[in-house]
Parts: C-alpha cells; sequence; structure tokens
C-alpha cells in the first residue's frame, strides 16, 4: 500500500471518529436543562410538591451527599430527580414498555394525565389496588400486565430509585402502590 493511499485511509478514520465524537457531544443533555423528555417540565409547576416531583419519599438534601455515597431518590433535589426521571427512568422505561407492545410510553403512563397539574406526585390516578395483597389484586385485573411490572418494571425502578422492594408482595420502598392508588 502506498504512503498516499495509507494516509488518504487514516484521514478517512480519523475523520469518521472526529465526526462520530462530535455528534455523540451535541446529543448529550446540557446543563441545567431539567424538562422530562416529552416536555412535561414546561410550566410545569414551582418545585412546591412535598415529594419532589414524583415517587412516595421526597426528601430534603441535595442532587448529591457531597460526599461520594450513594445518591438516591431521597436524597435527590427535585432538579436531580427530574433529570434523573429524564435521563435514566424515561429510557429504561421506554424500552421496557416497547417490549410489551407500548410504542408511546410516556409520563402519563406512570404519573397520569393530570401530572402537570398535580407536578408529577404520586400515586396518581392509575388503576386502585388492594394494599393487603397489591399483586393479586392486579393479577385479577390483568395477569400479564401484573406479571410483566412484577417481573421487570417494579424491580428496574427499585434500582434506578436506590430503593428496596419485595418482588413476591409488591410492597417496600418501591412496590405496587409507590405508583397505583390504594382502594
Amino acid at each position: 500500500m502506498s504512503s498516499r493511499s495509507l494516509s488518504s485511509s487514516f484521514s478517512i478514520i480519523t475523520l469518521s471518529l472526529v465526526l462520530a465524537a462530535g455528534l455523540g457531544f451535541a446529543g448529550c443533555k446540557k446543563e441545567g436543562d431539567s424538562t422530562p423528555p416529552d416536555g412535561a417540565g414546561d410550566g410545569g409547576g414551582d418545585g412546591a410538591a412535598a415529594d419532589g416531583g414524583a415517587a412516595d419519599g421526597g426528601g430534603e438534601g441535595g442532587a448529591a451527599d457531597g460526599g461520594g455515597g450513594e445518591v438516591t431518590w431521597a436524597n435527590m433535589d427535585r432538579q436531580a430527580r427530574m433529570e434523573h426521571m429524564g435521563t435514566v427512568v424515561m429510557p429504561a422505561m421506554k424500552e421496557a414498555f416497547k417490549q410489551q407492545g407500548f410504542d408511546n410510553f410516556k409520563c402519563a403512563n406512570c404519573h397520569g394525565e393530570d401530572y402537570k397539574t398535580v407536578d408529577f406526585k404520586m400515586p396518581n390516578d392509575l388503576t386502585p389496588l388492594n394494599p393487603e395483597n397489591p399483586i393479586q389484586s392486579g393479577m385479577d385485573l390483568d395477569e400479564e400486565m401484573t406479571k410483566f411490572m412484577v417481573s421487570v418494571v417494579t424491580p428496574q425502578m427499585a434500582e434506578m430509585l436506590g430503593e428496596e422492594t419485595d418482588v413476591t408482595t409488591g410492597k417496600g420502598e418501591f412496590g405496587c402502590l409507590s405508583c397505583h392508588l390504594s382502594e
């Protein structure tokens, strides 16, 4: 191979890498942008919700504990929660629900149609479940969906929020009644 051909190949590879890196960085979330993926943050309240905008266990702490400890839902401030929902939870849940045939997954699927009005407060208007046995209550309504929720959604959500769950009972720091109303 001639040196001109090698130089030309090197230039194409270099250009490709630079272009790929540039596109990758262009797609990164900008600091300070806490708008959820479906635009829910547009006029979405002033952050006065006691729970900071989503699942049970609203915290008062900042986005991190400052000492390199584990950052959990309970110690995130509202901005960190909104960012976490948009960059971690939404992509994971969108993919999980897509595997179940839900191609248009959005904030309202979990937070209810009035999520902007209630500032993402949870639980919201999802189907009420029996607090004594939420899994059986769900099975009575839709067995296939309940199996999916127990085997995929609940453990993934608990992990992403840094909370404990018991998938055998549907209870714990994160459980069925973190999203569903109680009968």
